[in-house]
């Protein structure tokens, strides 16, 4: 998108203002008629319309309701077993005091690769919370991983514990002379407790400081020996403080590394965004599940390995790619740029979607987007090229797949031998163009 002139940045600034002042929310359709708006419309083509969408939502703000993308259902397969006594999750509880040590001693994550926004509550709700121990109202349990006893990873309370954090311990601020200090928030908002707006912790009356560090918290630990697929059953079942985890979000948590930083990289690139022309939705890393998917699909033999069941292959791919080396992940990286590079060239605004009658396209749809994954990258530039140049009958090749009833049938299903037969196609396809 080219530069804004200062109408455009005024009315884009009044789109912003609106949204703060509406839950930092917007209805797509709206964003998308006063984006349009006026003589000097700020955008008016998909993609620049998805950029700003993007923008918008990096700087917390929703919109909704956005293309959830169409993937398809694996066929339920039986869960692997495991002995309850094997189960180890031990309720404890604890003084706010003890979390507050934890935070100051950096021995809990408040940067958990689930989740992105880790500051979604307002300073207001934030305040209230703090309020809550003032006023001896008991707050919601908290869940944490406890293998690694030095750092705890938050599986439910990220929101109160940023709520600690900023009130109770501080943020880091840099002073003149080069030297760090914990500045507290002021609490704003407060309901019951008016007298202490404006003021930090470390000025309330020492009766309230020591109520707020006394008070008990009931804090649910996974221990170490709790087998792996349970902890991440665990991940998926608990929702008691906000939306219920995605299954990206769960998988970046267990799996953090060095798949999960590069996914997060290649997510951010212009390569990825402009080949889905910003669609993807980045909050709950959506965006972070496609290039993990590549991963999968072109770094695992998915006609062996693939067991009808995408969770678990994602899975083997991110251990897996944990333990490259730099060789393994440029290679990766190299790949995935020119795969996302000559989607754009080639299918354009259709890239990774159904095609219509009419041309009409749908969704960005995932098994296309694997599709084209495997068959991008076993290609090198040279014969990639030779499909840019016959670009237009490619993409009336491509619509025509789509008047195929087995290959539609193949795009939603989640079976190994389906997902053969959607790649095989457009192997097929593409060998006409080379």
């Amino acid at each position: 998108m080219g530069r804004l002139n200062e109408k455009q940045g005024e009315q884009l600034q009044e789109i912003r203002k609106w949204a703060e002042e509406n839950g930092n929310q917007i209805s797509y359709l709206i964003l998308q008629d006063l984006l349009k708006y006026e003589k000097q419309p700020i955008a008016e083509d998909e993609t620049a319309i998805n950029q700003i969408i993007h923008e918008l939502m990096e700087q917390g703000i929703s919109v909704e309701p956005l293309d959830e993308g169409e993937s398809y259902q694996a066929p339920p397969t039986e869960q692997d077993g495991f002995v309850p006594a094997s189960v180890d999750i031990a309720p404890l509880t604890q003084n706010v005091s003890n979390l507050m040590e934890r935070l100051l001693n950096k021995e809990i994550d408040l940067n958990p690769a689930f989740q992105r926004r880790k500051d979604i509550w307002k300073n207001e709700r934030q305040s209230r919370l703090i309020e809550s121990l003032m006023l001896r109202i008991p707050i919601p349990s908290f869940y944490f991983d406890m293998v690694n006893e030095g750092e705890w990873k938050v599986i439910d309370g990220l929101q109160r514990l940023m709520a600690f954090s900023n009130y109770l311990i501080g943020e880091e601020k840099e002073t003149g002379d080069g030297n760090k200090v914990l500045e507290k928030r002021k609490f704003e908002g407060l309901q019951y407790l008016k007298d202490f707006n404006g003021k930090t912790f470390d000025e309330l009356p020492r009766q309230y400081i020591r109520r707020i560090k006394e008070a008990q918290v009931t804090v649910f630990g996974v221990q170490k020996g709790t087998p792996e697929n349970v902890v991440y059953n665990i991940f998926q079942r608990i929702n008691t403080g906000g939306l219920a985890l995605e299954p990206q979000e769960i998988r970046n948590a267990m799996y953090h590394g060095a798949a999960t930083e590069l996914a997060k990289e290649l997510a951010e690139g212009k390569e990825f965004l402009e080949a889905t022309l910003y669609a993807v939705k980045s909050d709950r890393m959506a965006d972070q599940e496609y290039v993990i998917r590549f991963m999968a699909f072109t770094e695992i033999d998915y006609q062996t390995e693939y067991r009808d069941d995408i969770d678990a292959f994602l899975i083997l791919a991110m251990k897996k790619v944990n333990n490259y080396d730099d060789v393994g992940l440029k290679r990766i990286k190299r790949n995935f740029l020119k795969a996302m590079r000559y989607s754009r060239a080639i299918l354009g605004k259709n890239a990774f979607r159904k095609i219509g009658e009419g041309e009409r396209r749908g969704p960005i749809n995932k098994a296309l987007f694997e599709l084209f994954s495997v068959c991008f990258s076993e290609l090198d530039e040279e014969q990639l090229d030779k499909i840019v140049a016959k670009r237009e009958s490619f993409l009336t090749g491509y619509a025509k797949l789509f008047r195929e009833k087995e290959f539609i049938s193949a795009l939603k299903s989640g079976k190994r031998t389906d997902c053969v037969k959607r790649i095989n196609k457009g192997r097929e396809l593409i060998k006409e163009f080379i």
